[in-house]
């Protein structure tokens, strides 16, 4: 099993100790952990594929079906942001481990009932890329297929080559029939500015400033789980966990 240190970060394969300690800090080492049923926060799901990036290089975090799972979770994650910067709703994003959809799914502790509610998005995520003219032909691809109706649609619009017109989006749906209960397009439109919008059933536009975003996101808890049903929390804060860069299989 492969273990982290906390403190310096260094990474090592230990088999017999399963409580090993760092030999240059002394301290206890963090045990790999994986995405099963894992809820981590748009904070971390960010920075991970940016660490990822800066580790094997942009074009192959960006293309690599390898990090397919991270760069959907990244996408899911600003649109989490979004949301926080619509409504205040805070997100944890669980990337999906078992069946093939959804890709991702939004997570939330509800307690505006007086009672702990687990709330869910169901999210398919779809990449809008270079070889593609126009993004109304990847929307339509997934609009084609039989997707339950409380999914939500996001399309990453990585084409930076192509003009984006978000009200020709926007009315060409109107005469579109989607599956979805949503569908949103996230775009990169400056060096830290994102827009997220929503482009059915009805139009919405959010703007961030993705820095700024990311630090008020630095203060939810980083990684969590579904507690105990009857405890008292339907969450529980992890703590620190060590997610090591996925390796090929």
């Amino acid at each position: 099993m492969k273990f982290c240190c906390p403190t310096c970060g260094r990474e090592e394969e230990i088999i017999a100790d399963r409580n090993p300690l760092c030999l240059s800090c002394h301290v206890s080492m963090l045990p790999e952990s994986d995405y099963s049923e894992l809820w981590m926060s748009p904070y971390i799901a960010i920075r991970r594929m940016a660490t990822i990036s800066e580790t094997v290089g942009i074009e192959r975090a960006r293309l690599d079906s390898q990090f397919k799972r991270e760069r959907e979770a990244w996408t899911t994650a600003v649109f989490a942001l979004a949301l926080h910067k619509l409504n205040g709703e805070q997100w944890w994003i669980e990337i999906e481990t078992i069946d093939n959809t959804p890709d991702t799914k939004l997570r939330q502790l509800d307690q505006s009932s007086g009672n702990n509610v687990i709330q869910t998005r169901s999210v398919e995520v779809v990449d809008w890329e270079e070889n593609v003219d126009d993004i109304m032909q990847v929307i339509s691809k997934k609009c084609g297929r039989a997707y339950p109706s409380h999914y939500i649609l996001l399309v990453n619009a990585r084409n930076s080559g192509k003009a984006l017109d978000f009200d020709k989006v926007i009315e060409e749906m109107k005469g579109k029939q989607s599956p979805f209960l949503e569908v949103w397009v996230v775009a990169l439109v400056g060096p830290d500015d994102m827009k997220i919008v929503r482009v059915a059933p009805a139009a919405l536009s959010i703007d961030l400033k993705l820095r700024s975003e990311l630090e008020i996101a630095k203060k939810q808890m980083p990684f969590v789980e579904r507690g105990t049903r009857g405890s008292g929390t339907e969450m529980r804060d992890l703590g620190p966990l060590y997610l090591p860069i996925p390796r090929r299989k």
